[in-house]
């Protein structure tokens, strides 16, 4: 197996160079990102458990390497899992990463240096072995000393160490880090926004995750970094139009905050190739990859509580400027025992139709039962569609969005919701948001869209949906049943105020369609 795997990468590299000598290489690079099934079971050693996920790394890698990828993404926690990390057990295998910005790190060259970095060292090798950039989610461990007073009357001032030190005198930090095609380190980001992630520490100074590459630039973030402006300024920085995105993503009702739908509006709106690699684990609603480009959407992605890993590799075009129209190439594989497996086209769809965790419990059992999780709707006015054709228009707060419809019944429910107020996220934070939104969705007790469902067979032949938004910030979305992302070339969006769909064919069902913008300066968080 290894010499095959030998010979292959020989005559890829040999490919590579003819493609390279006839200018292939001038419009695109290849990218590839992994959603893996994580070995999670720390009954386990912890050494095991790592070495374990980093074996699925190195599948992909190498996958990676034969079809020719420049630049691989990993998932936020997909080395170790992140919701059975305490502090105490994060002291047993963290390791204190290098800022690359302060000196030359190269784990695989600098062996003595690293001989107790298992992570490091492996990332580093592969991408060494490999000739390509790898991208990685994991921890980063900082010793401090925590204040303490010297003058208990407090006559003499004695200066603090770290008056912010944890108890533990140690900070973790969720981190990404980036390896080079020479194995060298060129990038270590810190989340900024934490998801309710008690034992992780926030970094309270600013951070620069750009990094260069033969085939562009690049900047990193982590999952929900996404939602904030901090994300979006980082890639309006001059020439850098690629995001490598490694997230745990919990798929939330309405749509929008579904993984993939949220991942193309981003790249869209914000102009940028969004590289996205999450984990797959469906009973917290975490699934959802996919490599997206600024023009045309979703060059490849899966979205599918299916249970298996899955490795996606595509081209990327260069530029965002220019919709290149390049062959893609997609390559779908499911990553098994060590094995690849490769997969023509979607994957047939996993999903019930219902998710929600207020409708159908808990899963059972987190890795088959797959659930996505409620978010307050109270600040949206909600217009139920009656007839099979139509005109609305609602207004929230002065802010106003007119629907014109066409479908061919109307037995099923469908709203027009509207809201030009606060977004309350589980009274934590406030987002600022215009929205516009027709969704299938289900009332109960007289509140409009209760429940939330993913498949629908309602044909629309036409929906417009405008409005006057007061932001740059306009995210467009739109997704048929059981969560497939709309074909692009049904839907088209003027980047300002107007999202057009048409389905001429009447060959697929609209789940949700609409346009959601973000007033980043109205965000706010909580104190302390």
């Amino acid at each position: 197996m290894e010499r095959i795997l030998s010979l292959q990468l020989q005559l890829t590299a040999f490919l590579g160079l003819l493609s390279f000598a006839w200018g292939a290489g001038d419009i695109y690079y290849r990218a590839a990102v992994l959603e893996p099934v994580q070995f999670s079971d720390l009954t386990h050693s912890v050494s095991d458990v790592v070495k374990r996920n980093l074996d699925i790394y190195e599948t992909a890698v190498k996958t990676a390497a034969i079809n020719e990828v420049d630049i691989i993404v990993f998932p936020e926690c997909g080395i170790f899992p992140c919701e059975k990390a305490e502090r105490k057990l994060l002291k047993t295998f963290v390791e204190d990463i290098p800022d690359p910005k302060l000196g030359y790190v190269n784990p695989c060259i600098q062996k003595e240096k690293f001989r107790n970095h298992q992570i490091l060292s492996k990332l580093s090798c592969l991408a060494q072995e490999y000739r390509l950039f790898i991208v990685a989610n994991t921890f980063d461990m900082k010793k401090c000393q925590k204040f303490e007073t010297c003058d208990a009357d407090g006559i003499d001032d004695c200066p603090s160490k770290d008056s912010k030190c944890p108890d533990d005198g140690v900070y973790f930090y969720n981190t990404n880090i980036v390896f080079d095609r020479k194995g060298a380190l060129v990038t270590r980001y810190y989340k900024r926004h934490l998801y309710f992630e008690k034992t992780m520490n926030t970094p309270d100074f600013s951070q620069d995750a750009t990094f260069s590459t033969d085939f562009g630039n690049f900047t990193t973030v982590i999952c929900f970094d996404l939602i904030f402006k901090e994300s979006v300024e980082d890639v309006e920085k001059p020439a850098v139009i690629n995001l490598a995105y490694p997230t745990y993503w919990y798929d939330h009702v309405p749509y929008m905050f579904f993984a993939t739908p949220y991942q193309q509006a981003w790249a869209i709106t914000n102009k940028v190739n969004l590289l996205a690699a999450n984990a797959h684990m469906p009973g917290t609603g975490t699934l959802g990859s996919g490599i997206f480009s600024a023009t045309k959407g979703a060059l490849i992605y899966t979205h599918n509580p299916d249970f298996r890993t899955k490795l996606l590799i595509s081209n990327v075009p260069k530029s965002v400027d220019k919709d290149y129209d390049i062959e893609l190439n997609p390559k779908r594989f499911f990553l098994e025992n060590g094995f690849q497996i490769e997969v023509e086209g979607e994957e047939d769809r996993n999903f019930g139709s219902e998710c929600t965790i207020d409708v159908l419990g808990e899963a059972r059992n987190s890795l088959y039962n797959y659930r996505c999780h409620p978010s307050r709707m109270d600040n949206y006015e909600f217009s139920k569609l009656e007839e099979s054709e139509g005109t609305k228009e609602i207004c929230s707060n002065e802010f106003c969005c007119s629907l014109t419809y066409k479908a061919n019944s109307m037995d099923e429910d469908y709203y027009l919701a509207v809201a030009g107020k606060p977004l309350e996220f589980y009274d934590t934070f406030s987002y600022g948001i215009e929205s516009c939104l027709l969704l299938r969705c289900e009332a109960e007790s007289g509140k409009p869209c209760k429940h939330f469902i993913l498949q629908s067979h309602t044909v629309f032949e036409k929906v417009e949906i405008k409005a006057k938004f007061s932001t740059k910030y306009i995210y467009p979305f739109a997704l048929d049943s059981d969560v497939r992302l709309t074909n692009k070339k049904h839907w088209s969006f003027d980047k300002k105020s107007r999202i057009v769909y048409e389905n001429p064919e009447k060959i697929s069902s609209l789940l949700f369609i609409g346009l959601h913008g973000r007033l980043y300066d109205e965000d706010k968080f909580p104190s302390g």
